[in-house]
């Protein structure tokens, strides 16, 4: 009998360290994912960032040169919606 429960005890143990170990996997590579996220996130608000300042460089550019910056938006959108509907039609 106690040679069972000694048995049980060893293996409660066995599981109790692959558990410890595994939990700790799983922290660490939380904590690796949590910098990439971060990061990933750093990198976004740049490139919006630079997005932005582009955009109002090429709408100063385009209000010197004459041209009406919305009027072309609109025109690139409705080719795009047209794109878009024709991939989308079964052929």
């Amino acid at each position: 009998m106690i040679g069972g429960a000694g048995k049980k005890i060893s293996r409660m143990v066995d599981l109790a360290e692959e558990l410890y170990e595994r939990v700790n996997d799983l922290r660490s590579r939380m904590e690796s994912m949590t910098e990439t996220v971060e990061g990933t996130a750093d990198r976004v608000e740049r490139l919006e960032a630079e997005v932005a300042e582009q955009r109002a460089l090429v709408a100063a550019i385009a209000e010197e040169q004459g041209i009406d910056v919305e009027a072309v938006r609109e025109s690139v959108s409705v080719e795009s919606q047209a794109a878009d509907a024709e991939e989308a039609t079964p052929k």
